[in-house]
């Protein structure tokens, strides 16, 4: 997405900041956040990695005819919506660096190599103790994976009322399903309610009108 009249690029991609990285209380960002996240997304370790990747078939456990949440690359994802370290984002999913790869760290190579159940009762403790890591971590899984141009052709593929789903709305909009309104149509949503055209509305004159209490 292109910055937009009067921003400037900054670090990561993200509009113009007028504070200090990491002094007084700058944010991350001070205006909207970029689409498609960061230019140049946060780096895990290996083991970081595979927790994202645990985690995420733990969020959403596999199933026949659908890619299974370690394999549509959310590591990646994860990187591009995470806060950058020396930066405070005030934009949802309020993940920030440090704190998330020492969650990450916390759970380690033993939630990886944990099974199943293990792994959904270490997931389920984080919801338990309201860890905000607990809804960073699942938001970012279900966002990235609902997003990831596989799932969506599963969608379609599996689900009797997604054969003509396309992905998220935003930014713009189910161009592909909309169709313009019609006389007919109009005229069967008359049914039921009424609508004034954009030229067929008058401003209202209030300056003779007296308040009491």
């Amino acid at each position: 997405m292109d910055n937009a009249l009067g921003e400037k690029a900054a670090p990561f991609g993200a509009p113009e900041t007028t504070v200090t990285p990491g002094w007084g209380g700058g944010f991350f960002e001070n205006g909207r956040p970029r689409l498609g996240g960061l230019e140049q997304p946060v780096r895990f370790s290996d083991t970081q990695a595979a927790v994202i990747d645990a985690l995420a078939d733990t969020i959403i456990p596999p199933a026949p005819g659908w890619p299974s949440a370690s394999e549509v690359d959310l590591v990646a994802f994860c990187g591009r919506y995470i806060t950058p370290s020396g930066y405070r984002n005030k934009h949802f999913p309020f993940a920030e660096c440090d704190s998330f790869t020492a969650a990450l760290d916390d759970l380690g190579q033993a939630f990886v190599d944990a099974d199943s159940a293990a792994r959904a009762a270490s997931f389920e403790a984080l919801e338990q103790a309201e860890d905000p890591f607990f809804e960073q971590i699942r938001a970012l899984v279900y966002y990235g994976y609902y997003s990831r141009p596989e799932v969506v052709l599963a969608i379609r593929r599996n689900v009797p009322a997604g054969k003509d789903y396309h992905g998220p709305p935003l930014p713009y909009g189910y161009i592909q399903s909309l169709e313009p309104w019609d006389e007919t149509t109009l005229a069967q949503a008359n049914e039921n309610g009424s609508y004034l055209e954009t030229d067929q509305v008058e401003r209202v004159d209030l300056s003779k009108l007296t308040w009491t209490k």
